[in-house]
C-alpha cells in the first residue's frame, strides 16, 4: 500500500508498521485498534523545524536572526508542509475514518512521516537530512528567491512588540471544541493589556489569526496617535 511513498522519498522501510502509522489518523486509529500519528508528528515537527533551519544557515549565512526567523516561520508551517506532502501525492495514503484531509492534517502527516524515517533508520540524522535534502533544498530555496514566502503575523508581531517594549505577545488557548476530528482552536494573543483573539483548525492558525488581528490593531493605533 505504501510502496509508492517509498519510492518517492527514496527510503525503504524495515517496519512497515511504522510507515503506516506515519498515516493514521487518530479517527481510523480508534475504530482499527492501531496506533495513530500523533507521537510521530510531535518528533517530527522538532525534526524538520532543526532541518530548515540547518538548511537557512548554511544557504544564508549573511541573514540576520530576523530575516531567518522569518522566513522559517513559514517554512515549517502546516501550509507549506502541505504543499511539499501534495507535491509527494501523500494526502491519498492517509488513513481517516471521519472527517476532511485539511491542511492541517496534511502537514501533521508530513511531519509524521519523517520522523518515521527517523525513527526507522536508527535515528540516523543524517540519513534524514540527506534525504529531505535531495528532495526539497531546489524547492526551498526557489521559494525564497522568487519571494513566494508568506507573511508571518507571529514573527511580525514578535518584531513589532520587542522594537517598541522589548517584549514577547502572550499566546492562550480559550477553548478547544468540535469532534476530534474537526477541531476548532481557539486563541488569544495579548501584551501590555491589548488583545486580539482568533480561531483556526489547529492552534498554530488560530495563532496566526490571533496575531494577525492584534497587528492590525497595534498598526491602527498608530495611525490615530
Amino acid at each position: 500500500m505504501f510502496e509508492e511513498v517509498e519510492h518517492r522519498i527514496g527510503y525503504t522501510f524495515k517496519n512497515k508498521d511504522l510507515l503506516k502509522q506515519a498515516f493514521t489518523h487518530i479517527s481510523y486509529a480508534r475504530d482499527a485498534g492501531i496506533p495513530h500519528y500523533e507521537t510521530l508528528e510531535f518528533l517530527g515537527d522538532a525534526l524538520l523545524n532543526f532541518l530548515i533551519v540547518d538548511l537557512l544557515v548554511e544557504s544564508f549565512p549573511e541573514k540576520r536572526e530576523g530575516a531567518l526567523a522569518s522566513l522559517k516561520a513559514y517554512l515549517i508551517s502546516e501550509e507549506f508542509f502541505c504543499e511539499l506532502a501534495r507535491e509527494l501525492g501523500l494526502p491519498e495514503h492517509i488513513l481517516m475514518s471521519r472527517g476532511k484531509k485539511n491542511v492541517s492534517i496534511i502537514g501533521d502527516v508530513f511531519e509524521a512521516l519523517w520522523a518515521a524515517v527517523y525513527v526507522d533508520s536508527g535515528r540516523d540524522c543524517n540519513l534524514v537530512k540527506e534525504l529531505f535534502t535531495r528532495l526539497f533544498k531546489d524547492r526551498i530555496l526557489e521559494t525564497i528567491r522568487s519571494r513566494k514566502v508568506k507573511r508571518d503575523y507571529k514573527t511580525l508581531l514578535q518584531e513589532i512588540t520587542q522594537k517598541r517594549w522589548r517584549e514577547r505577545p502572550l499566546y492562550r488557548v480559550i477553548s478547544v471544541e468540535g469532534p476530534e476530528h474537526a477541531r476548532i482552536f481557539t486563541v488569544e494573543s495579548s501584551i501590555r493589556g491589548m488583545s486580539a483573539v482568533g480561531k483556526g483548525k489547529s492552534k498554530k492558525e488560530a495563532e496566526q489569526e490571533a496575531a494577525k488581528k492584534l497587528v492590525e490593531k497595534l498598526q491602527k493605533e498608530d495611525i490615530q496617535t
